[in-house]
């Protein structure tokens, strides 16, 4: 169509200039001719000007609220080849809400990275070891169990502290092991206290810091030498030292490690208590890093998968037809739902999405 409109114009100006080296001075063919050349460059390159224009600006604003939040190794990088990344995201983002799914992206504070950068800074790094025997099994005997009640959302029993931010450390699996402590702390005293992952990263030497880790090794580790407060023991979002003299404000008896495979089985572990899962983000992260709002229906496969992001299923509950996991992650209040998603229950034949099932476990 724009091609068809630039031969009408070049034609009418052709047409106009050979009439005019008969009836028009020399300065006033300059003009037409000048005018010609303006309409042509206008009328062909407009749009994309206009499109890419509007795309700068939205990178301005972004620039504005999410620059500070950027991995410190990134904030000093080329903005130019920044913002093609960010141009190519946000062209996947704005496509995928024009389309018809459960939930919707946004350009958040990973907006201006590729794929393997996120991967890289904060997801679990591929550790192979099974650590489900530090954890005594259990088994639910529904039998003999109380029937969960149909929604359930442990924030608002006052048992689930707020949401942090690992920033540019892959330290997920330490951040949800002391998401579920706090809240067994707080059943268990009626305290609840800010417990901080940075010495689960300093000290935990079953685990790899900021280069991925285990919560049930975790767990263990809590259990002989307890959790500080994170005024005693600030996050860094980096490997240091541990330190021996702290003041401890929490500990546990153990940790137990629900049947994998059985959304059931996790489904009544939750009812009693925040549960810490681990789950596959690693082939479907472009929907997962932009995840918005809306119940998360991304995960492509079922059963077990490369466990890659650790997280906290703080309760569940039904939108209609459609029944979800509440999530509690740790990428700061401005990632999803105020720092949380809603992730799609009752799939995958019970066995549940991302590998959700696989290796759920909690403190004692």
């Amino acid at each position: 169509m724009e091609a068809k409109k630039h031969n009408t114009y070049l034609s009418l100006y052709c047409l106009i200039f050979m009439t005019s080296k008969v009836i028009m001075s020399s300065s006033t063919i300059i003009f037409m001719f000048i005018l010609f050349i303006m309409t042509a460059v206008v009328s062909s390159s407009s749009p994309n000007t206009t499109i890419e224009t509007a795309l700068k600006d939205r990178y301005k604003k972004w620039l504005g609220q999410y620059g500070n939040l950027r991995p410190s190794n990134m904030r000093n990088m080329d903005l130019k080849s920044r913002f093609e990344i960010y141009k190519h995201n946000v062209q996947f983002i704005d496509k995928f809400n024009s389309e018809n799914h459960s939930f919707t992206l946004i350009d958040n504070q990973f907006a201006d990275m590729t794929n393997e950068e996120f991967k890289a800074t904060y997801l679990n790094h591929e550790i192979t070891e099974n650590p489900t025997q530090y954890c005594e099994k259990v088994i639910f005997d529904i039998s003999q169990e109380k029937t969960p009640p149909e929604n359930l959302d442990w924030r608002k029993k006052g048992v689930v502290t707020s949401v942090k931010s690992q920033g540019s450390c892959g330290s997920c699996w330490a951040f949800a092991t002391v998401a579920t402590v706090e809240s067994l702390t707080f059943q268990k005293t009626n305290q609840l206290l800010n417990l901080f992952a940075q010495q689960l990263v300093d000290c935990d030497d079953g685990s790899y810091g900021c280069y991925g880790g285990y919560k049930q090794k975790a767990f263990e580790y809590v259990r002989k030498y307890g959790l500080a407060t994170s005024e005693d023991y600030p996050y860094k979002e980096e490997n240091g030292t541990c330190k021996l003299n702290f003041q401890k404000a929490a500990t546990i008896d153990g940790c137990k490690s629900v049947e994998p495979g059985s959304e059931v089985q996790l489904l009544y572990a939750v009812a009693k208590r925040p549960v810490a899962v681990s789950i596959d983000f690693d082939l479907i992260k472009p929907a997962y890093r932009f995840y918005h709002r809306g119940i998360y229906s991304a995960c492509s496969t079922c059963g077990k998968q490369e466990l890659d992001h650790d997280v906290v299923v703080v309760g569940y509950g039904i939108d209609g037809s459609s029944k979800y996991w509440i999530i509690k992650n740790s990428h700061g209040e401005d990632w999803g739902e105020d720092g949380y998603m809603m992730m799609e229950r009752n799939v995958c034949d019970g066995q549940g999405a991302c590998g959700i099932t696989q290796e759920p476990s909690y403190p004692i």
